[in-house]
């Protein structure tokens, strides 16, 4: 295996698992945590390279005033295109993201369970709301993915391109995904 990419997914699901069991979230948020994990270690330096991953890719440093606390409360105005004049136009919200097509913030609101994006919000990142502050257990459960063991090899004859006679089922190992000329 990939020792590097191994310990990279352990660190998301380390940092997911940390964002969802230190706020008062549901748990069915953990791919919005992931995504917001993923925006955060792009724009961080790593011991790989003396710059950021994002650095690399657009050949500017990182601007990080605009991270934020996953999970805490927040005002936001999401657009609403046809609200009445006197209807109250912010929204008890938590904050979950990054918008992924603007400038904005993704935003969590639990009483209508719906996500929205928009620039406009005040975030309370030293308070909670409803008094909760208790760290929940979270488990994230791997799935693994059964790989047949055996596999067909086929000897091609120079001259025909004939299949051979020797053909044979061999278990699987790792010199086997490598191409061999005989």
């Amino acid at each position: 295996m990939n020792g590097v990419a191994e310990r990279r997914n352990q660190t998301f699901k380390d940092m997911v698992r940390s964002m969802i069991c230190h706020s008062t979230l549901p748990e069915s948020l953990w791919g919005e945590a992931l995504k917001t994990t993923t925006y955060i270690l792009n724009r961080v330096p790593t011991k790989a390279a003396t710059k950021t991953p994002y650095e690399l890719w657009i050949g500017r440093k990182p601007s990080l005033k605009h991270f934020h606390v996953w999970g805490c409360p927040t005002e936001a105005r999401p657009y609403k295109p046809n609200e009445k004049k006197l209807y109250s136009r912010i929204v008890s919200s938590y904050f979950i993201g990054y918008s992924e097509r603007s400038t904005g913030y993704k935003f969590y609101d639990p009483i209508l369970k719906t996500i929205f994006e928009t620039e406009t919000a005040t975030f309370f990142e030293d308070i909670e709301f409803g008094g909760k502050n208790k760290i929940r257990k979270f488990v994230l459960e791997e799935e693994s993915v059964k790989i047949p063991e055996l596999i067909q090899i086929v000897t091609f004859d120079d001259v025909s391109l004939e299949p051979s006679q020797n053909i044979a089922d061999e278990p699987r190992t790792q010199d086997d995904l490598v191409v061999r000329e005989e």
